[in-house]
């Protein structure tokens, strides 16, 4: 990857998760960018750093989903970013595990988790917030139990839980797993109880 194409991928996934109406899958990553104005750019040397990086895409996701508002100086020079995008692919790897691990961790009764009670947040997403519960695994529970559109009509009319849903629902698509394997483990804990 160039430094234009790194230039591009990383508007392109700041668009996907800073812009509601901006879907990178649907337009395919591409952004209204000209290679002139990306040649006047004075930190165009950031971008050739980072595209030296033999994950770009990866790369970029991992500390972008992380934080959003990341800026480009920051990707390039900061230990911080490096560890984010290790640790996001340890996760990746090994996401079966991971999933099933924080699982257990919570309520025997998965739908209490997911309710949310009294106009606050669903538990999951105090267990997310709290940095017990993964981004991943929240976005694959919330993948298979469909809850995020049933949270939606609740109107909590909540900036952080605005927030937390609008990053689950823009990067669901980004993450794989196996899905039959996860949906009959979630569904058993569902109708155990």
């Amino acid at each position: 990857m160039n430094a234009f194409e790194c230039y591009q991928t990383y508007l392109a996934l700041k668009q996907h998760f800073t812009n509601k109406d901006y879907d990178y899958h649907k337009y395919r990553g591409k952004v209204n960018a000209s290679v002139d104005s990306f040649r006047n750019r004075k930190d165009r040397f950031f971008f050739e750093k980072i595209a030296k990086h033999p994950d770009v895409s990866g790369f970029l996701l991992s500390n972008i989903v992380t934080n959003p508002n990341s800026y480009v100086r920051d990707l390039a020079y900061n230990e911080q970013s490096k560890k984010t995008y290790v640790d996001w692919l340890k996760k990746k790897e090994s996401i079966s595990y991971h999933f099933t691990e924080q699982l257990k961790t919570l309520d025997n009764d998965l739908k209490t988790t997911l309710v949310p009670f009294s106009a606050q947040h669903p538990k999951i997403i105090r267990e997310y917030l709290g940095g017990r519960v993964s981004l991943e695994t929240l976005c694959i529970i919330c993948d298979i139990t469909k809850c995020v559109s049933y949270w939606e009509k609740q109107q909590l009319n909540d900036t952080i839980f605005d927030d937390v849903v609008l990053l689950v629902k823009k990067y669901i698509p980004f993450i794989t797993y196996n899905k039959k394997s996860l949906t009959k483990i979630v569904r058993d804990k569902i109708s155990t109880y």
